[in-house]
């Protein structure tokens, strides 16, 4: 039944001296009136006095730190038995009936509702019982008990009241902690989101770049290499080859227009993904190496990513054909005949390799695959060409 937060409770220096200082006045007032001329009661009392000023100061603050019911109730026991026998040896000399009043508001501070009204009907029987033990006169304890009941509300109001409002402070304390350190948090994963949204904003403008810009060079670089060639012995061919070379590098510019300013046009405003590929297939063909698309299917809208997904890919299977196979022949089929995916495949007749070498090309090409749920197949040779294929679920498309 008590409360979880009872526990974190602290008293302050305030509350001891104002504890003891209810005891000493108590005394004061017993000792002034001249009825007490006893010294071995006067001793008795004293010593009962210090042991419950001794409890209530150290007493309180090792229940309230403890936490547990057991050291609570043991704390109230000790307090109710040494405040009765200071009521009883003192015989109503005085204000001693204040004595017992502390511990109100203590049972306010440490308990939770029902064992503080608990605690409070045993401070007032214990009152009773100590009034008439010594007076052994009903009308004397019936004279006494409502002045004290009367206090003891008026403690226990106000008491409440104050460990209400600071336990409010307090919740609003740790509130404010838990907000401040929330809002740490939270700005550390703003700060950690930016920084990622930048990485990958780097990356994706890093494989604009090459997969655009790197691929439209290679071409223009292979054109002009291969009108160099023949320019002595095929006039005409070596111009056909440089302006291909041309219309390339106005290509490439618009390419490094879109990827630098993240620009794209609207994919009803460009031609069809198959007629882009075919067109640079034909573009980047030459007199020692020919690149065919093949169209398998009926050609169906796809989405932005998967368009441009696609269409990169081609351009890097084109790129690698281009720098490093030694192909005469490159083969792209995209394939639409299967509803629920569309494939990219590209097979050239170059030397192949032993190992798969992933550059930046291949990364870029596997990262964007893979963003769109897809799979990348590459196989390769010493000897036996080289085969990459790129399939792409469709439940992405739209």
């Amino acid at each position: 039944m008590e409360r979880k937060d009872n526990s974190g409770f602290t008293i302050n220096t305030g509350t001891d001296l104002a504890f003891a200082l209810v005891v000493f006045i108590s005394y004061f007032a017993a000792f002034s009136n001249g009825s007490l001329f006893d010294p071995f009661l006067i001793t008795v009392i004293i010593l009962l006095g210090i042991a419950y000023i001794t409890n209530g100061i150290y007493g309180f603050a090792y229940a309230s730190r403890s936490g547990t019911m057991i050291t609570k109730i043991i704390y109230f026991l000790l307090q109710l038995i040494l405040g009765g026998l200071i009521v009883y040896y003192g015989k109503g000399a005085g204000f001693n009936s204040l004595i017992l009043l502390p511990l109100v508001a203590h049972t306010a501070m440490l308990l939770d509702q029902d064992w503080m009204l608990a605690a409070n009907v045993g401070i007032i029987l214990t009152f009773i019982l100590a009034v008439y033990l010594y007076s052994s006169r009903l009308a004397i304890v019936w004279a006494s008990v409502p002045l004290f009941f009367a206090g003891q509300v008026f403690i226990l109001i106000f008491t409440q009241m104050a460990v209400t409002e600071q336990r409010a402070r307090l919740k609003l304390e740790n509130l404010a902690a838990e907000l401040s350190e929330a809002n740490k948090h939270l700005s550390e994963y703003a700060d950690r989101v930016r920084e990622f949204t930048i990485i990958q904003e780097r990356n994706r403008m890093a494989r604009e770049i090459h997969d655009g810009l790197g691929h439209y060079l290679t071409t223009i670089n292979m054109q002009i290499k291969a009108a160099r060639a023949i320019l002595s012995k095929d006039n005409k061919k070596a111009q056909g080859l440089m302006e291909n070379a041309q219309n390339l590098s106005s290509v490439a510019l618009v390419d490094v227009r879109n990827s630098v300013f993240a620009l794209r046009q609207e994919p009803d405003e460009m031609p069809p993904l198959f007629q882009r590929i075919s067109d640079m297939a034909n573009a980047a063909s030459t007199s020692n190496r020919s690149i065919e698309l093949i169209i398998k299917g009926e050609p169906r809208p796809i989405n932005a990513q998967q368009d441009l997904t696609l269409f990169r890919a081609a351009q890097e299977t084109i790129n690698n054909a281009n720098k490093h196979s030694n192909a005469s022949s490159v083969i792209l089929t995209l394939d639409y005949s299967n509803p629920d995916r569309i494939e990219l495949e590209s097979i050239d007749d170059g030397i192949g390799s032993e190992e798969i070498n992933h550059g930046f090309g291949l990364l870029g090409i596997q990262e964007r695959v893979r963003l769109l749920n897809g799979k990348t197949q590459i196989t390769t040779s010493s000897g036996k060409g080289f085969k990459i294929k790129i399939i792409i679920p469709s439940q992405n498309e739209h």
